[in-house]
């Protein structure tokens, strides 16, 4: 996640707020878009892993007044992530303890293969978005969120191959075989730490570029379903 101090520090005064209306909070995930790309994220997506049993309005409530919106979802102890557990599985921990994430996620399903194929359309979507949009900071972001999209695909997909909850790409890297291995190292080289988080992607040809990655991307899923026969 790349934030500004600004941003930094508007996430401390989200996770000074929730402490204050619950003392029972166990963690605080931060989600969705703001955790990729905040410039352009529309509002704040925050998961609450909670051992109280305050109505879900006091949370929101407590959040209402900041300068972009912010959503917050409460999971109470012992209640399993279902529908949110890839969202916290890339999330980032703001505040807490890690542990009642995992038991959040514990025995919950692993990243499908048409959860990657759907990072995929994600990654064309964000492309699109770059191709018509004028401001060229925007552009920028947008661009550079269409290249990490792709990874996010890839990783998804190693998930799947591995049967695994683990989301930390340096881990899915060390158990995938060769030479997924390497494929994946390419993607997580270029896509995710040079395109994504330097920015250094080909200004002059990022379609043709985008189209070149999202077809090593494609074949690397393909690879991958063929070897565990799926």
């Amino acid at each position: 996640m790349t934030t500004s101090a600004t941003q930094v520090d508007l996430l401390r005064k989200i996770v000074r707020r929730l402490l204050e209306v619950d003392g029972g909070i166990r963690s605080i995930v931060l989600i969705g878009s703001f955790a990729w790309f905040p410039e352009l994220a529309r509002d704040i997506d925050i998961v609450v892993i909670t051992e109280n049993d305050l109505p879900t309005d006091a949370y929101w409530d407590a959040v209402a007044n900041f300068p972009k919106p912010v959503d917050v979802v409460v999971l109470r102890k012992g209640e399993k992530a279902r529908g949110l557990a890839l969202a916290l599985r890339v999330g980032v921990l703001l505040w807490g303890d890690e542990g009642a994430v995992k038991e959040a996620i514990e025995n919950m399903p692993v990243p499908t293969l048409k959860d990657a194929h759907d990072w995929l359309d994600l990654a064309r979507d964000a492309l699109r978005e770059g191709l018509t949009e004028t401001d060229p900071d925007r552009q920028d972001k947008r661009f550079r969120n269409a290249f990490n999209l792709l990874f996010e695909a890839a990783r998804v997909a190693a998930m799947w191959f591995l049967d695994t909850e683990e989301g930390r790409w340096g881990e899915l890297r060390r158990q995938l075989p060769n030479p997924f291995a390497e494929q994946f190292r390419q993607f997580i080289n270029t896509l995710h730490i040079a395109y994504w988080y330097d920015g250094d992607y080909p200004q002059e040809r990022v379609e043709e570029e985008f189209e070149r990655w999202h077809r090593e991307v494609l074949a690397f899923i393909d690879g991958l379903r063929q070897l565990k026969g799926a």
